[in-house]
């Protein structure tokens, strides 16, 4: 069975979305419309959550809408998370060690970056319910949006190692963040291919 793909979007990027679309058949969107960010200071951890529910029990790919593809994109994954099913994948990555070592597996404690990643079966819905025990143990106000941070400490946690694979199949468009401008537009990949 095909993993379910699920782009996280939010408003004035819906174009973005459509580019994607044309490229992923049944793309599923996560639109963030949410007015409640509750202990954080955006609502992507929110639209986050939604993501991974949307996925339910099912492999997934995650996708945030400020990507670029790879030629073939769509294939060209299918066949890498046919040779992993089991494992988490990530297919962006900005490691000098992507230059030098190339794909490889790496600690689940430093696990950065949602642009495209892939959840194994069943995999969602235990991050799901972990973030919210993750949300009891953050502090007011403490995150922007710890998305990232959220997949980290539970692969940490439950010692789930990642493959990173090169060359990377989406890059980072360079673009303001939605949920923090003062970070930087430019996080790229070393490795991508157009």
């Amino acid at each position: 069975m095909l993993p379910k793909f699920i782009v996280m979007t939010c408003k004035n990027r819906e174009h973005w979305v459509e580019e994607l679309k044309s490229q992923i058949p049944n793309l599923e969107i996560s639109f963030d419309n949410f007015t409640d960010a509750g202990k954080f200071k955006n609502t992507s951890y929110k639209n986050f959550q939604q993501a991974l529910q949307m996925a339910g029990d099912d492999a997934c790919v995650q996708l945030e809408d400020d990507i670029i593809l790879c030629n073939d994109f769509y294939n060209k994954i299918l066949k890498s998370i046919s040779e992993r099913l089991d494992e988490v994948i990530q297919f962006f990555s900005m490691r000098k060690k992507d230059l030098t070592i190339g794909s490889r597996y790496e600690s689940g404690g430093n696990f950065l970056m949602h642009q495209c990643f892939y959840l194994p079966k069943g995999m969602a819905k235990k991050l799901f319910d972990y973030s919210f025990e993750f949300e009891d143990m953050c502090k007011q106000d403490e995150h922007i949006s710890p998305n990232d941070l959220v997949t980290q400490y539970y692969f940490k946690e439950q010692k789930i190692k990642y493959w990173i694979h090169i060359p990377n199949l989406v890059d980072h468009k360079i673009a303001k963040s939605m949920i923090d401008k003062r970070r930087s537009s430019k996080r790229q990949s070393f490795t991508f291919k157009d």
